[in-house]
């Protein structure tokens, strides 16, 4: 790699570890009103830094650098918007703010700021996933095309919540002076439903022709990581991270030559032993709960099949029981789904062809592929390859991405 492509790796690199604290800390220094300035500065700062670095590579404290010039474009924009303005009150407005210029800050403050400004993504107005697109924008960097790609929308579609949302979260200044850890503490629940989403739209999107965007999956860690790291958490927080830990494990061996490879083929060697141990290590901590969430029987799920040596050792029971006590805390569809496929690796039986025939009215039209695919396999374990092959010439007309298309055909071929 040469010294201009090193410096470009660095640069995207330091956009997507710093972009959301940049905006974060000039948002509470300089108000949310001002947000559209703060989000085209911080692009610009990195497209100054960029051309600024190819020649003289990078300063000491990159970081620190980016900050400070952040902060000096911010001003001079801000500076420029009063002298054009004749407005007294705006005018006032303006002075203030440009008074408002000490932008140091501990590594605490910086990581209250994005928490602040990740409680007014999650503002009541919005639906979960309009505040996932705008924490994708405004806190993690991403851009229209990364978001409509990962989240299979129009870059149209994205831009018009974007467009909504903003207008909205501009008159959300407020959000600065509330008492971070009472606010934290009321909203846990919607933070961690939308953090799981978010974390899932990467893990688990049929749509997106690479199956895995793993840039969402680390944006949604990193923010679920900051609550812990900073004590704005509880046990259920350290089970929805043990649970994204145990996931990432094995995205390695998810994928090979664009293929799904279904976890039978997936070469365990492959699967990350530091990331199984991070999950084990906050599934610990989530034990100590008197409260048992879904995340923490999805975690011990996981941590079930992280542990087992191979496929045929994995221990389905226990995996049959914890998904029943799933259903008891709540009943999709999906959950539902997939304890049927648990107790078909323990004993395949007609019952649970019956069961699937009662839950296929109650399927969503987006899961009808995995639902076919499942019927089909079903069959197949009872011997009846005709209607296996049926349901899956039924299921790849649900399809919604090449890599699932794959995945069937290739089930066509060797069935």
């Amino acid at each position: 790699m040469n010294k201009q492509n090193t410096i470009e790796h660095m640069t995207s690199h330091l956009f997507r570890e710093n972009s959301g604290k940049m905006v974060a800390v000039l948002s509470k220094k300089f108000g949310l009103s001002h947000l559209e300035t703060i989000l085209d500065i911080v692009q610009d700062t990195f497209e100054t830094a960029l051309n600024k670095w190819r020649f003289s590579g990078l300063p000491d404290n990159p970081s620190a650098w980016l900050m400070t010039v952040a902060k000096n474009k911010a001003l001079n924009a801000i500076q420029k918007q009063s002298k054009n303005t004749s407005d007294t009150k705006i005018k006032a407005h303006y002075q203030t703010v440009e008074q408002n210029t000490d932008i140091t800050l501990s590594e605490q403050e910086i990581s209250d700021s994005q928490l602040h400004l990740l409680l007014a993504c999650l503002h009541t107005e919005f639906s979960q996933k309009n505040q996932i697109i705008l924490t994708l924008y405004v806190l993690c960097g991403f851009g229209v095309p990364e978001i409509s790609s990962a989240l299979c929308m129009t870059d149209e579609a994205v831009k018009k919540v974007l467009t909504r949302s903003k207008a909205i979260l501009r008159e959300s200044d407020n959000i600065f002076n509330v008492q971070l850890k009472t606010k934290i503490e009321f909203n846990i629940q919607t933070i961690h439903a939308v953090l799981y989403l978010m974390f899932n739209e990467g893990y688990k999107t049929t749509r997106n022709q690479a199956g895995i965007n793993r840039d969402v999956c680390f944006e949604a860690m990193r923010l679920t990581k900051l609550l812990l790291d900073n004590h704005y958490s509880n046990h259920e927080t350290q089970a929805l991270m043990s649970l994204m830990f145990f996931h990432v494990s094995r995205f390695s061996s998810r994928i090979e030559n664009n293929e799904w490879l279904i976890l039978e083929e997936q070469d365990r060697s492959q699967w990350n032993k530091i990331f199984i141990e991070e999950g084990y290590f906050y599934l610990n901590l989530a034990t100590h709960s008197t409260v048992i969430s879904r995340f923490h029987l999805e975690a011990l799920i996981n941590s079930l099949h992280c542990i087992a040596p191979n496929f045929e050792q994995t221990d389905w029971q226990k995996i049959v029981f914890l998904y029943q006590e799933l259903e008891k805390l709540e009943k999709t569809p999906y959950i539902t789904l997939n304890r049927i496929i648990a107790e078909s690796h323990v004993s395949m039986d007609n019952h649970l062809i019956e069961e699937l025939e009662v839950l296929e009215n109650s399927i969503p039209q987006e899961h009808l592929c995995v639902f076919l695919v499942t019927k089909a396999e079903l069959h197949k374990k009872q011997g009846n390859l005709s209607k296996m092959q049926d349901f899956l010439l039924d299921a790849l007309k649900y399809c919604k991405s090449e890599i699932d298309r794959r995945l069937i055909e290739k089930k066509l071929k060797y069935s």
